[in-house]
């Protein structure tokens, strides 16, 4: 059947838009992390950076929806090597691959970060027990407990949304205030200082891994604009909920600023029970983060069924655990982030020039 003749799923739509959102959503969301590091040394005007990012990103995830469709791509190899070339686009494939082994460092890092907060465990414990089990699974090749534990995803929604109520609720101070302590107190660990150019690596950051989940799923869909739609809208719900996080940063300033896990921070003020379930969702959200990374670095360099998987994955773990000597989870996650924008920003670059390439090409035939 032709795809135009196709009818239009506003059930596959949804679905894929939730798909997109628990994909999204994890230990940089479930943490704090990622959005007061970009964003809290501009305050409020953060919130403009947010909104110009998020046009940037849902432009270019609809845009890459539409061409994995339109050219019948389905894997993050593909995608790539349509927009950067043959060669330069396996190069972006093993150059994602290093930044997810990047990654298992930073969630091994943030694992522990959260027993310490959590449970009192002392740091360099949670890091070799968060070292162990994520390199146990992996080694099992449990791929499929993985894809069931990113389930959480719901439930990291529900707990910020209770979270960010409550601070607005009560507040430790009034935005004016808030915004003065969060712009004071962020000059340390940022991403950048400008907030257009910060909102363009925001962009890149999140292009690189939403683009290649885009590609991944493109045959999950009948009908184009369900892809591409579903996309969008769970691109919008990702930055709706950013932006709710980062009012509740402001209005909670003096709780946040300086912190690795800030969210955590603003749970314990709805008493340690919350705290601790939050704590034990944040520990589950870099655990899967970390095993599901882990495990496509080591599948990519070994296949499961080969007899050197088991041994590749133990080291790629002990390799990643290296990493988390560099300092701490915020100062990990600075540098990873960092990473990947820029690996991100020559991506987009990439995408630009063959979208204009293909476009004159077309017109003269």
């Amino acid at each position: 059947m032709n795809e135009k003749t196709k009818q239009f799923s506003v059930k596959t739509m949804l679905i894929l838009a939730g798909t997109y959102v628990s994909f999204g959503i994890g230990a940089g969301f479930a943490t704090g992390t990622e959005t007061l590091q970009f964003w809290g040394c501009f305050g409020l005007k953060g919130i403009i950076g947010l909104i110009l990012s998020a046009f940037l990103i849902v432009a270019s995830i609809g845009v890459i929806s539409s061409d994995c469709r339109k050219y019948e791509i389905n894997n993050v190899e593909g995608m790539f090597q349509h927009y950067c070339g043959k060669y330069l686009g396996k190069a972006f494939s093993w150059m994602e691959l290093l930044c997810f082994f990047f990654y298992v460092g930073g969630m091994i890092s943030g694992g522990a970060t959260s027993l310490q907060q959590v449970l009192g465990v002392d740091n360099r414990i949670g890091t070799i027990i968060m070292l162990v089990i994520v390199a146990a699974t992996v080694v099992l090749g449990m791929k499929r407990l993985t894809e069931i534990l990113s389930g959480i995803a719901p439930l990291i929604l529900g707990a910020v949304l209770v979270i960010c109520v409550y601070n607005y609720i009560n507040p430790s101070e009034t935005f004016a205030e808030g915004n003065r302590l969060l712009i004071e107190s962020s000059g340390g660990l940022t991403i950048s200082q400008n907030l257009i150019f910060a909102a363009v690596l925001n962009f890149t950051y999140v292009i690189l891994d939403m683009g290649a989940y885009s590609a991944s799923v493109a045959d999950r869909a009948d009908e184009r604009r369900e892809l591409v739609w579903g996309n969008i809208l769970g691109q919008i719900a990702a930055v709706s909920c950013q932006i709710f996080i980062f009012i509740a940063f402001v209005a909670n300033a003096s709780v946040v600023m300086g912190s690795d896990i800030p969210v955590l921070l603003l749970a314990t003020k709805l008493g340690n029970a919350f705290s601790a379930f939050y704590g034990i969702i944040v520990v589950l959200a870099t655990y899967t983060t970390a095993t599901g990374m882990a495990w496509v670095v080591t599948s990519n360099i070994q296949p499961e069924t080969s007899k050197w998987y088991k041994l590749v994955a133990v080291l790629v773990c002990l390799v990643a655990y290296a990493f988390t000597f560099i300092g701490t989870f915020g100062v990990i996650m600075n540098i990873i982030m960092n990473i990947v924008s820029y690996v991100g920003l020559a991506f987009a670059g990439c995408m630009i020039v063959s979208k204009i390439y293909r476009a004159v090409k077309e017109k003269k035939e």
